[in-house]
């Protein structure tokens, strides 16, 4: 039973954040010669607020953070930040109210959570003039829900849950459907992480999300607004899954 339960913990941890994980076993000399100094753009989310566009300035001092986050409503000075292990804190003054972000850097990326006056949500940001730049080079709408087309049952936001040894574990999914492939990503409070191997054949779907552990397989079917499948954490532990469309 208490082998179970750790298996449980771990794919909790894994299954809503793995991007974060991945970084946070990289080799301690991988994350000092990480250069984190630049300047980063993307998406704020919250319940309360939608989607925010925010660029950050970070300049890297020894593990000690200075700069900016700029928003529509105007820039924002980081008054304190740390930077260590592949994990960052930053407090930010936003006039006159203190705000947070705990987050990890995974290669050019930047994902974790952020608070202000009793507020808070997800933050995902990428390094400007990266190999894929934070904004899709692609002229689309603002950055939302996958619109699905005509008898596309895949693409759009899903909430999801997972039943890992009696712990039920929440996340969302951001699925798009591209002929008979899959893309997307997993989300929740603590990150991000992308999916791969995603197919869709016959109303069967199916990905994977890589660890450094090994492979989580989820495979489901699609009926009415509604995933309900299996999960496998490479073959240590099986489980049942299910979402639902936003």
């Amino acid at each position: 039973m208490q082998l179970r339960k750790s298996f449980a913990l771990l794919l909790m941890a894994l299954l809503i954040s793995s991007t974060a994980l991945a970084a946070s076993f990289n080799n301690p000399a991988d994350d000092k010669a990480a250069d984190i100094s630049g300047k980063y753009e993307g998406i704020a989310k919250s319940e309360a607020f939608g989607e925010i566009p925010l660029t950050v300035n970070l300049k890297n001092n020894g593990g000690k953070l200075t700069g900016t986050i700029e928003t529509p409503q105007g820039p924002a000075n980081i008054t304190d930040g740390s930077y260590a292990d592949g994990k960052l804190t930053l407090k930010f003054d936003a006039g006159g109210n203190e705000g947070t972000v705990t987050a990890t850097l995974a290669g050019e990326k930047i994902v974790g959570k952020w608070e202000l006056g009793g507020a808070s949500g997800t933050l995902d940001l990428k390094k400007a003039g990266g190999s894929t730049p934070a904004a899709a080079s692609t002229p689309a709408a603002p950055a939302g829900a996958p619109k699905a087309a005509a008898g596309d049952p895949v693409s759009g936001d899903w909430e999801a849950a997972a039943d890992a040894g009696g712990m039920t574990i929440p996340f969302t999914l951001k699925l798009k459907l591209e002929g008979d492939k899959v893309t997307g990503t997993s989300t929740s409070d603590q990150g991000t992480a992308t999916l791969s191997n995603g197919k869709w054949d016959g109303n069967k779907l199916s990905f994977s999300l890589d660890t450094p552990q090994g492979s989580i397989t989820m495979t489901g079917a699609v009926k009415e607004g509604q995933i309900n499948g299996d999960f496998d954490f490479a073959g240590q532990m099986t489980g049942k899954w299910s979402a639902k469309k936003k």
